[in-house]
């Protein structure tokens, strides 16, 4: 290569700026702060312990292999989540509330008696975090999943 090798260099330099500071950009931590806001209760609501002022928002996601025959997630016997809220074959959702402190009962029914699987997520709006907890079973399958005291805010 012919040339000013300072002129070179100084193409080079350009070009690594030019690809490398978006990059940079999109790497840096945002400065702006998120401010919360807390929205005030109604009298008439508060120290309820049942409904939607006390629960968490959350999506229920129930993975199944095969299919069950019945499913169900409830928490105090509200139930929560049935073989109606199918999206796709052995995949279930609903959005909805739990309250933290209370064991979500897993039930599930098939008609042979192979093994399946069963996996349940507790997704909570607005957070990454997540329960997750798979089960196995034959024909049918009872079993809990806890939902702890100290689970997001």
């Amino acid at each position: 290569m012919k040339g000013n090798p300072l002129l070179r260099i100084a193409v080079i330099l350009l070009l690594l700026i030019v690809v490398f500071w978006p990059v940079f950009k999109v790497t840096q931590k945002s400065k702006i702060p998120l401010q919360a806001t807390v929205l005030p209760i109604p009298d008439s609501k508060q120290g309820s312990t049942n409904g939607i002022t006390s629960s968490l928002p959350v999506t229920l996601l129930l993975h199944a292999a095969p299919s069950p025959i019945h499913c169900s997630v409830s928490q105090d016997g509200v139930v929560l989540l049935t073989e109606s809220n199918c999206i796709s074959q052995g995949e279930y959702r609903a959005a909805t509330g739990i309250r933290k402190g209370d064991d979500l009962l897993i039930t599930a029914e098939w008609n042979d008696e192979e093994p399946h699987a069963l996996r349940v997520e507790v997704l909570v709006h607005g957070y990454q975090s997540h329960l997750e907890k798979s089960f196995w079973g034959q024909r049918q399958l009872e079993d809990t999943l806890p939902v702890p005291d100290s689970f997001l805010p």
